[in-house]
């Protein structure tokens, strides 16, 4: 399990010139080899058994940084519908209900994307941001409205998706947002 704020250099240049819309993010570890396998497989794959071994990977990260009255919901990153169809489902959800139960923070629904993005491998970072700008809308204001909210994701590379998903949530009433995956790009 790792810690991203515990490393000297937790900051990219990006953050450091201008800080993320999110208070804090954590990950089980980096995205490589076996653990990026087996993520593939629930994402691309259809594998959605294996959320029951990824939601103890989001779990040990969560109660390594916080409590669970740290927080008022846990929200997932959402698909655009149209991938969401094509898929059959979307990993975050499955992954935000699962870490619902550990964790007993309720789980809801309050992103929408409102336009589709191209996938984001193989983008840069600036051509990541832009394809997320804009991205994404609370569904509800009403019901974000002064929460604290744990956003999840199941990958943060460049943190471009969970920027725009956290802004959407913020400009909708949030009081904070924390970001969890379970895994984070490595380092370089």
């Amino acid at each position: 399990m790792h810690n991203f704020e515990d490393d000297q250099e937790h900051l990219c240049g990006d953050c450091i010139l201008q800080m993320p819309p999110f208070a804090g993010a954590r990950s089980f570890g980096y995205y490589t080899a076996e653990l990026a396998g087996i993520i593939q497989e629930l994402k691309f794959h259809g594998k959605r058994n294996l959320v029951k071994l990824l939601t103890p990977l989001l779990t040990a990260p969560f109660f390594e940084s916080w409590c669970r009255e740290d927080f008022d919901l846990i929200v997932p990153v959402p698909l655009h519908p149209r991938r969401g169809r094509e898929r059959g489902y979307n990993q975050s959800e499955l992954l935000a209900k699962a870490l619902e139960r550990q964790i007993a923070v309720p789980f809801y629904s309050a992103l929408n994307r409102i336009r589709p993005t191209l996938p984001q491998v193989g983008l840069s970072h600036s051509e990541r941001i832009d394809n997320v700008r804009k991205a994404f809308r609370c569904a509800s204001t009403q019901q974000i409205s002064k929460k604290r909210i744990l956003l999840v994701d199941d990958v943060m590379t460049t943190g471009a998706t969970v920027a725009s998903a956290a802004r959407a949530l913020l400009d909708g009433g949030a009081l904070r947002v924390s970001v969890l995956t379970v895994a984070r790009a490595g380092k370089g």
